[in-house]
């Protein structure tokens, strides 16, 4: 948008609001209902599979989304508030009951759906309600569950957990982060991920690879001589930060991680199915990770 209006030069007049809440979105209105009319003759055309996802607002609100895939592409369905609801299996096949009728029994080939209990009693219950109906758990969430049991093991547990008490350290304090990116030349040590696992993966590789820059800015007089190094939370972030044990389970978290991450870049990507290249690049994943950590204790 900022680029666009650079492109338009002085003398740009926005939108009143006038017209954005009555022309302009009744515009796009009709141009969303012709991309609709496309994908409902794909989904006669080719089938295609009603998918759902659910989160959390910043008001607190859980939403499911709806989406329907076919090999036009992804289209947004609807959404439904059920923060007042029970989320059980009874609910969620009613609602993707419902989803189904809209888009047409006939057109749908399967459904997708995440893997927590309720998910998977409802779609057992769909499934003897349209025989034809098959059902799919999303390997997106597949993966993301299997890093989680990775997170959770003894030797990579409190590693994590040190890793982001360390990064919640450097970014509530201005002058250590201001310290920190003049030592990396403006590079973060934080980066997100698909999930939030993958996030804390992504930033301990990320630590791993600046843990030159973050001894030397716990380990200088500057720091000795701060008030942060005075306090219980700066002694004990110094500790790890220093520590050899310490970075050597990084390494090992990245090693037992990293070759996950990769296939959920593949499966969670848009650009193509990904179904094709997932045993791939599953069984490619166990190769690696077992490679790189055929010697080391505890796995």
């Amino acid at each position: 948008m900022v680029e666009s209006i650079g492109q338009f030069g002085p003398g740009l007049k926005p939108p009143s609001y006038h017209e954005l809440r009555v022309p302009l979105l009744e515009k796009a209105k009709k141009e969303t209902d012709k991309l609709k009319e496309k994908q409902e003759k794909a989904w006669k055309q080719y089938g295609c599979s009603p998918m759902s996802d659910g989160w959390t607002n910043k008001r607190g609100r859980h939403l499911i989304k709806f989406l329907v895939n076919c090999p036009e592409g992804t289209f947004f369905l609807s959404s439904v508030d059920v923060l007042s609801k029970i989320q059980d299996a009874k609910m969620l096949a009613v609602l993707f009951e419902q989803q189904i009728n809209l888009i047409g029994r006939e057109n749908v080939v399967q459904v997708v759906t995440d893997n927590g209990a309720n998910f998977k009693a409802a779609r057992g219950l769909l499934c003897r309600r349209i025989p034809t109906l098959f059902c799919t758990s999303c390997a997106a969430h597949c993966i993301d569950l299997i890093m989680e049991d990775i997170c959770k093991l003894k030797e990579l547990d409190a590693t994590i957990t040190h890793g982001r008490s360390l990064t919640t350290f450097v970014y509530r304090h201005g002058r250590l982060l201001a310290a920190m990116r003049e030592k990396t030349q403006g590079r973060d040590i934080v980066r997100a991920g698909a999930t939030r696992f993958a996030t804390a993966i992504l930033t301990l590789q990320s630590l791993h690879k600046n843990q030159d820059v973050l001894r030397k800015l716990f380990g200088n007089e500057e720091w000795f001589n701060s008030k942060l190094a005075k306090t219980v939370a700066g002694k004990k972030v110094h500790s790890f930060v220093l520590s050899t044990k310490f970075w050597s389970t990084v390494e090992d978290c990245i090693l037992a991680s990293i070759p996950l991450l990769q296939v959920l870049r593949v499966v969670d990507g848009d650009e193509k199915p990904a179904m094709a290249d997932l045993c791939a690049a599953m069984y490619f994943a166990k190769d690696k990770m077992k490679l790189g950590l055929e010697k080391k204790k505890g796995f």
